[in-house]
């Protein structure tokens, strides 16, 4: 084995040690071919979905029992939405009354909060489902609009919320915490005009709805924190501004074709930046398509929310397979879904191609200048603990590109891929791939990371630290340690894409990348339902001692491994924040590098250095190491290949040393490593030939000087290209 399994501690060339961190579980083996009809293999449901299996998902929870107990506290609004359902369903007091029992509940534990505390912080499920409750409480006639019990609950909330858990109040900015907490007070103020605080909560309230709208845009780029502003607007968009702008807006649809792109073949949503694990709030998007659906009669929305759903049955926790009822973080999103759900808009498959779309660059600042927060928001709150800009996001109003989706279509089992684009998000990975899945299985796990982490891309590294970094001119911006005038002038652009039947094209150009003097490339060539090669190219605008390495983050390597590739796999991604394992395919994933003789395949133990990557604690790296010259440029070419697992088996049970592991053909053994063959790979362009099959043959060219390649029996300038042929 060639492999070495090294850490990268004090920045020192690594020691080649073996690998140990390697078993595999028979059962993995189990299938000779990807059978989707095989429910052992590909358990993923594929069922209609309904209202009804909403409803099926709630009753699930058994609400006739969860009704008995109404004291959830602060939890309160949220464990109880499937009562709610209930109320809507059936009109039945005996639902109202234990929504009523339970908002009793809620205020006596604020009140009990703040007699310990002086305030609390529970900002987001009170302000976007109580709302709710009241709406479908007022229309079944369970309360009036002035209620009293009501009105005295949502004042002390509203007076007393305070969403950073600190003296400060009043958030400016169009954030997960500053938005619930305008629009509760905005809330507020219109059903209470009387109330002395009425007309400043309005003018705040519409404030920050101001400082979304004009920008459209969430500052948060990962499937964590980003779900936070989308749900108030989802939740309450319509009582907020009292009209429905925030889901038919042409500008909006930007964020909610977001929620929708980023979907698998699978229905599942391959987690980047901060975010809660493995298929991270999947549910959240649930129930926010369905209500785009219906408030904008778009089906592709409806579609969207169906794949999320099965999948979710099948990552369910539990001795009853599909069964939400042990899930109550989900079950009140698909409370939602429920109530949001227009069985009039009928489901339609969206577009089934690839694409590339941008976001709205959010820079951080300090949050306590009110000077600047006057410049850059308008209306400063002169008061010192009032008015601070949340999370101290800035939408810049300069848009970069966000996400390169690379999909073979919308079926099950497609071959799927996302690819960061954005250069200016905490950890920053232009060109990484944050996620890739083929049959249902994924292949890498991003770590929730809120600082630097390498995903998926060419690690640069200047070892002795004596380049002088290329940091961003507007010296107020705050890099990932929260330091002044320390952040990285990371730029990138999309430079080619090109979407065909059989494979999708695409470069992507970063400026600057880790704030180091270089111009890094990465090139894609998606062979649709096939494989994804890349190519990936730094040049050095400043020469420095540099480590250079391709990267991929996975939980499993080998045990199929060469001097420049390896197999590897996802054993359970982690979800629920790294409590829960959650279920697979069992599929591999073949990572080659085109083989250069100055160059190593290394294995990395990421816990060494990181304890965020739990989640996929092993990289394989294919390392460069020297000083380039200025103008110097590096290339480095990729395969990944997903397959099913091989394995060896011994022809005889005795100690027989002349005895050979016995695959079923060279490809096995070398996880199809073998059928790969290089023509050429140099500064000028990089062509493969790959016989992954037996009776195929595929070649493969990135050519970015144009010129004319001859190819066998075929000749091309084109930039790029991908050909499929069938041997007789």
């Amino acid at each position: 084995m060639t492999c070495t399994s090294v850490s990268t501690t004090n920045g020192a060339t690594p020691p080649t040690t073996p690998s140990s961190r390697y078993f595999v579980d028979v059962e993995r083996y189990r299938f000779s071919w990807p059978d989707l009809n095989n429910p052992a293999f590909y358990p993923i449901p594929q069922e209609p979905v309904t209202r009804d299996s909403y409803l099926k998902a709630i009753e699930e929870t058994n609400p006739a029992e969860l009704v008995k107990n109404p004291k959830h506290g602060m939890n309160g609004p949220r464990a109880f939405m499937p009562i709610l359902v209930k109320y809507v369903e059936t009109g039945d007091s005996k639902w109202s009354d234990g929504i009523r029992e339970m908002f009793h509940s809620f205020h006596q534990e604020m009140q009990n909060i703040v007699a310990e505390k002086q305030w609390f912080w529970q900002f987001e499920d009170p302000a976007v489902l109580i709302p709710i409750y009241r709406k479908h409480l007022v229309e079944g006639g369970a309360i009036s609009e002035d209620t009293e019990w009501f009105r005295d609950m949502w004042l002390y909330y509203c007076r007393n919320l305070h969403v950073w858990d600190s003296k400060p109040t009043e958030w400016r900015g169009g954030c997960h915490r500053s938005m619930p907490e305008a629009m509760s007070k905005g809330l507020a103020a219109r059903w209470y005009p009387d109330i002395p605080e009425a007309d400043h909560w309005k003018r705040y309230s519409e404030r920050v709805f101001h400082d979304f709208w004009k920008v459209k845009d969430a500052p948060q780029n990962d499937t964590g924190y980003m779900m936070g502003p989308l749900i108030v607007l989802i939740c309450g968009g319509d009582q907020w501004t009292q009209d429905d702008r925030v889901y038919t807006d042409p500008d909006m649809k930007r964020l909610w074709d977001r929620l929708l792109v980023e979907i698998t073949p699978d229905g599942a949503i391959n987690p980047y930046g901060p975010n809660g694990g493995w298929n991270s709030t999947a549910d959240y998007r649930v129930a926010m398509l369905e209500r785009v659906a219906a408030r904008t009669g778009d089906g592709r929305y409806r579609y969207g929310a169906h794949k999320l759903f099965n999948y979710l049955r099948y990552q369910m926790p539990g001795d009853k397979p599909g069964s939400m009822a042990s899930n109550h973080w989900t079950t009140w999103l698909m409370a939602l879904a429920w109530l949001f759900a227009d069985e009039s808009v009928e489901p339609v498959q969206p577009e089934a191609g690839s694409l590339w779309n941008q976001r709205m660059e959010a820079a951080r600042i300090p949050h306590t200048d009110k000077k600047l927060t006057e410049r850059l928001l308008g209306h400063a709150d002169p008061r010192e603990d009032f008015g601070h800009i949340c999370c101290s996001w800035h939408m810049t109003g300069h848009v970069w590109p966000d996400k390169l989706v690379l999909r073979s279509g919308w079926n099950r089992g497609d071959l799927f891929a996302l690819i960061e684009l954005h250069p200016t998000s905490f950890p920053s990975n232009p060109g990484g791939i944050m996620g890739m899945n083929r049959w249902g299985a994924p292949f890498t796990q991003i770590a929730t990371s809120k600082g630097a982490s390498v995903e998926n891309r060419l690690l640069i590294e200047d070892l002795h630290q004596q380049t002088t970094k290329r940091l961003h001119p507007d010296k107020l911006r705050i890099d990932e340690f929260w330091r002044a005038g320390a952040m990285p002038d990371i730029q990138s652009e999309v430079v080619h894409f090109e979407d065909t039947k059989e494979a999708t094209y695409a470069t992507v150009r970063v400026k600057n990348m880790d704030g180091l003097p270089v111009v890094y490339e990465r090139s894609f060539v998606f062979a649709k339902n096939r494989f994804l090669a890349t190519r990936e190219q730094v040049t050095f605008e400043a020469s420095f001692e540099a480590r250079v390495a391709p990267t991929w983050n996975t939980q499993n390597i080998g045990p199929q491994i060469g001097n420049h590739w390896a197999n590897t796999f996802v054993s359970h991604p982690v979800g629920d924040n790294g409590r829960q394992s959650m279920p697979t395919p069992p599929v591999d994933l073949l990572v080659w590098h085109a083989p250069k003789p100055d160059r190593q395949l290394q294995s990395v133990n990421r816990l060494e250095d990181d304890p965020r990557a739990e989640v996929s604690p092993n990289q394989l790296r294919y390392v460069w190491e020297g000083k380039p010259q200025k103008g110097e440029t590096l290339v480095f070419t990729q395969v990944y290949y997903p397959h099913l697992p091989y394995r060896s088996r011994p022809t005889s049970n005795n100690p027989n040393p002349n005895s050979k592991a016995d695959y079923a053909n060279q490809l096995q053994a070398t996880a199809h490593a073998s059928g790969i063959q290089v023509l050429r790979d140099d500064q000028e362009a990089s062509v493969l030939k790959l016989n992954l099959e037996s009776d195929m043959t595929e070649w493969v060219w990135f050519n970015p000087s144009k010129e004319d390649l001859t190819m066998e029996s075929f000749t091309s300038n084109r930039p790029y290209g991908y050909i499929k042929q069938t041997t007789p």
